[in-house]
């Protein structure tokens, strides 16, 4: 007489028969990204296609028969120098683009250092933060390369994260002050290097909110730490960063955003083959092993708690420590108004300006970055000279022409490079991707008018207020969803004002910014700021 097994005495008897574990172990398998020869080869098309396209363009709007005779449109055509300022950073990142390499593939298994993904936080954007931790448990269910924690460090203890074992939640005093008196994120940042238990030879992946991971960064990692680690050199890593989360809600700022990406293909791709930091450091994507991170901390007072990342960055190379190049994707999400963008962009440009002045290395570090600020100053007149010489119709003169060409073939080869490596990542269908491809194109001139906004804004603003950009913002339609995103950002705004009126003060304690240049620094010593990153 048969025996009738019930379902759960017939999983194991299956499982004996075959020989294979009751719970099968996750397939340890990662999505690789492109490999570099394809990257490149697609870069020189990219470059060549643009380069030939700007000068056909060109002969079809301009007329190249000499120099003009009268005096303003001698002085107008002498003007169009300013196109070609940028060549050098042009060069490099063409340079970046056509040297790209990454690392071969050695590793054949998991590896047994413990790696931290630290998020840090004011905790108001719950919602994406929580989205955020998810997504690293996520991947690591998938891919199980290290064993890992999710560190997250806020001012509050009053957010609900979720309950995970790998979960670790550090709260920052609200009267904890560093000795250098820093702001802000680096404020947490410190705190954490210094009370964090995470032990000295664990390696430590910083993260912004709304960064998730994927399979390619995870074995990216690993690869890295191992490689690290037999050498014995602990150098700092950084890697690619997508912007394609929630791109259908906002197409425009997400193309806008795709010249980040791009610039990861290009400058940074070559200074990370250089193995220094020549043009700035990410504030999320930075693979450090845990006591090289406390070798410098993050006080660097309130001067440097504005782009406290370059700072970090400027000051590990100086003593000695090197960067290397991790691949792997990370995916964040662009802005989600344009004032976000431009205010963004605002204290980017404020925070390397104040870097350039007082950040604590020899100057032969700071050169690149001063040489890239004066250029990045003056990009607003660059764009305001295109669109009136689009009237004007004078064009320069040739050797101008040349090396201003250079310059928009690498700016728009920049977007477009950026924009291909977002659709690689999240595919969108042939016809929807040449809607992303148009979108970038079409609407350059746009990005590059708020590119523009926000220098112009940091070089006359003297706003105190304390930006906060929220990204809970409900999927809804169009305007509504535009309306809300701006209506969250200006009440996080009013609400910090009224809670710390101290920030409306004009005096700025430790800070002697230039006219003009005047960045707030003054906040209550229990915040800090997580805008734009």
């Amino acid at each position: 007489m048969a025996v009738r097994l019930q379902k759960t005495e017939l999983q194991p008897v299956l499982h004996d028969r075959l020989r294979l574990p009751a719970k099968p172990k996750p397939c340890l398998y990662a999505k690789p990204t492109p490999s570099g020869r394809s990257i490149v080869v697609k870069n020189l098309i990219t470059i060549v296609g643009t380069f030939v396209a700007l000068y056909v363009l060109q002969e079809a709007i301009w007329n190249f028969n000499g120099r003009q005779t009268n005096t303003f449109g001698r002085i107008w055509q002498d003007l169009s120098v300013i196109w070609a300022l940028p060549i050098l950073s042009a060069i490099f990142g063409i340079i970046g683009f056509l040297t790209y390499r990454k690392p071969k593939r050695r590793l054949q298994g998991p590896i047994e250092n413990l790696v931290v993904w630290r998020f840090v936080s004011r905790g108001e954007n719950d919602r994406v933060l929580k989205a955020s931790i998810q997504s690293v448990h996520d991947e690591m269910a998938k891919l199980p390369m290290f064993p890992y924690l999710v560190e997250v460090v806020t001012d509050t203890a009053d957010i609900d994260l979720g309950d995970h074992p790998n979960l670790r939640h550090v709260v920052v005093p609200a009267d904890y002050e560093t000795p250098q008196g820093s702001l802000y994120k680096a404020r947490a940042l410190h705190y954490a290097v210094e009370h964090s238990s995470v032990p000295d030879n664990a390696w430590i992946m910083h993260l912004d909110e709304e960064s998730h991971i994927t399979s390619s960064l995870i074995w990216g990692t690993a690869e890295a730490i191992a490689e690290e680690e037999a050498s014995g050199e602990l150098r700092i890593g950084q890697g690619i960063i997508l912007y394609h989360r929630d791109r259908d809600d906002h197409p425009l700022l997400t193309c806008a955003d795709s010249i980040r990406t791009g610039d990861d293909y290009a400058r940074f791709a070559f200074q990370l083959r250089m193995g220094i930091a020549l043009f700035g450091f990410h504030g999320s994507f930075i693979l450090v092993r845990s006591d090289v991170a406390k070798e410098v901390g993050f006080d660097f007072g309130p001067r440097g708690s504005i782009t406290e990342d370059a700072f970090w960055g400027l000051a590990q190379m100086e003593r000695g420590r090197r960067c290397r190049f991790v691949d792997g994707y990370m995916v964040e999400q662009a802005p989600q108004t344009a004032r976000d963008f431009i205010k963004q962009r605002r204290r980017w440009f404020l925070g390397l300006v104040l870097l350039t002045l007082y950040a604590p290395v020899k100057l032969r570090w700071k050169l690149p970055l001063v040489v890239g600020n004066v250029i990045w100053s003056l990009a607003w007149l660059s764009a305001l000279y295109t669109y009136a010489n689009l009237f004007v119709g004078h064009p320069a003169p040739m050797p101008v022409r040349l090396c201003a060409n250079i310059v928009f073939t690498y700016y728009v080869c920049t977007y477009l490079v950026g924009m291909r490596a977002n659709l690689i990542d999240q595919p969108a269908g042939f016809w929807r991707s040449s809607l992303w491809y148009a979108r970038t194109i079409v609407f350059i001139p746009y990005y590059a008018a708020l590119e523009a906004m926000g220098v112009v804004y940091g070089l006359v603003s003297a706003d105190l207020s304390f930006h906060v950009v929220r990204k809970n913002v409900e999927r809804r339609a169009g305007g509504d969803r535009r309306k809300a995103a701006q209506q969250l950002s200006r009440d996080s705004e009013v609400r910090v004002l009224r809670e710390f009126p101290e920030r409306r003060k004009s005096v700025r304690r430790g800070v002697d910014a230039p006219i003009g240049l005047l960045v707030d620094v003054e906040p209550h010593q229990g915040l800090h700021a997580e805008q734009v990153a």
